[in-house]
């Protein structure tokens, strides 16, 4: 690649990763440009494996990352099962987008440059539910900001929890929360200062009141104390304390956290929800049990349903077991458990970007489904294949 590439592919790879653009903006499914960045980054991986220029050990993690969506693909097409082809098939396509990521963390440059992407994709998160909120989602659909699948209908408190670019609070929260990881590594590397990082952790929290969503804050500050801790730069953790004792903290107390003072108060509500979700938590580990070669997308919800009235899980990690089997869903936990403990092998101070968004992906699928996210899909095929593969090549697992 010239300079100039090896800066623009990896920034772009990060900020379309975040800012998922729909392209047919009129239909509820549209494809997404994820989906035409794997096509596009299929013929490139093509074109290198014909070429004998790819590894044939990352070959061999990314086959066995892909093996069961590849199945359900075939399965799901006999079966006439549209939902669990599309999602299998997203999988597919995050193959290439995965081994273009295995080639972009062989320099850390390449992987600053594609956290830079993540974070400005952040930003522009926050600004599509800004623009959302006074009004202007016709526009916002004009050019792919957002489509007519937009989910508008849920409320807290009298007051809709405002879809995003990902057409669900739950999505586009967790998304815009990317900003945590990519941003303090970027910091404690350097790149950005420390007035960018603030202005992204405020963009996050206005974003995470406006969709009303708690999970992705919790997630956010047990991150921030991993990347403390992992970075060794306590002088840098002393400043970030109090810049967020001075500013971020009055915010939270004059204007509350996501939802309101109401919400988190509500002793009751949160009670409720916590037993919704141990109940279909239940009542999904028990199917994959009961069924460990998987259901698909339409069988599992109809299952779930069923056996515990709610159609979800709250758990991506029981999402992947239900819909395309236990093995698929414990590869998945294990290889971002590998990559928080021992690394993807990364180069040199990359490894500290894989580790926090390891731990960050983690975190956030204890809280909901969001394997059927291109943006998350895209992300645990590459740090998974990573963990793989840095295993393979070294024959060492951590031992704890």
């Amino acid at each position: 690649m010239t300079i100039k590439a090896e800066k623009l592919l990896p920034f772009a790879a990060g900020l379309f990763l975040s800012a998922n653009l729909y392209i047919l903006p009129f239909l509820a499914a549209s494809p997404r440009v994820t989906d035409l960045g794997g096509l596009a980054f299929g013929v490139a991986f093509i074109v290198l494996m014909a070429r004998r220029k790819f590894p044939a050990m990352a070959l061999a993690a990314l086959g066995v990352v892909g093996l069961a969506p590849m199945i359900w693909v075939f399965f799901s097409t006999l079966e006439g099962q549209s939902e669990t082809l599309v999602l299998s098939a997203r999988w597919l396509l995050a193959m290439p987008w995965a081994a273009a990521l295995l080639l972009i963390q062989v320099r850390e440059s390449r992987l600053q440059e594609f956290a830079l992407g993540l974070v400005a994709g952040s930003f522009v998160n926050v600004a599509v539910t800004l623009l959302q909120l006074f009004g202007f989602e016709n526009q916002l659909m004009a050019v792919g900001l957002s489509s007519v699948g937009a989910n508008f209908s849920e409320y807290v408190s009298h007051q809709v929890r405002l879809p995003g670019l990902h057409g669900h609070h739950n999505a586009s929260s967790a998304v815009t929360s990317l900003v945590v990881p990519a941003g303090f590594y970027l910091y404690y590397r350097g790149r950005i200062r420390l007035g960018l990082l603030v202005a992204g952790l405020l963009g996050l929290l206005l974003s995470l009141n406006l969709t009303s969503t708690r999970g992705p804050l919790v997630i956010s500050v047990v991150t921030v104390f991993l990347a403390g801790a992992l970075a060794r730069r306590w002088k840098l953790g002393i400043v970030l304390l109090a810049v967020g004792v001075g500013i971020i903290l009055p915010l939270l107390v004059v204007y509350g956290p996501p939802g309101g003072w109401a919400r988190w108060r509500n002793t009751e509500a949160m009670q409720s929800n916590a037993n919704e979700r141990a109940e279909s938590g239940m009542g999904g580990l028990e199917l994959t049990i009961e069924h460990p070669q998987g259901l698909g997308v339409e069988s599992s919800h109809k299952q779930m349903e069923e056996k515990t009235g709610i159609r979800s899980a709250h758990n991506a990690f029981l999402q992947t077991a239900l819909v395309w089997s236990l093995p698929f869903g414990l590869l998945l936990a294990v290889g971002l458990a590998l990559g928080i403990l021992a690394g993807t092998g990364a180069d040199g101070g990359g490894n500290l970007l894989t580790r926090l968004l390891a731990f960050h992906l983690a975190g956030l699928f204890m809280f909901e489904e969001h394997l059927n996210n291109p943006t998350f899909i895209i992300l645990t095929a590459w740090l998974t294949a990573a963990a793989l593969l840095a295993r393979f090549r070294t024959g060492k697992f951590p031992a704890g």
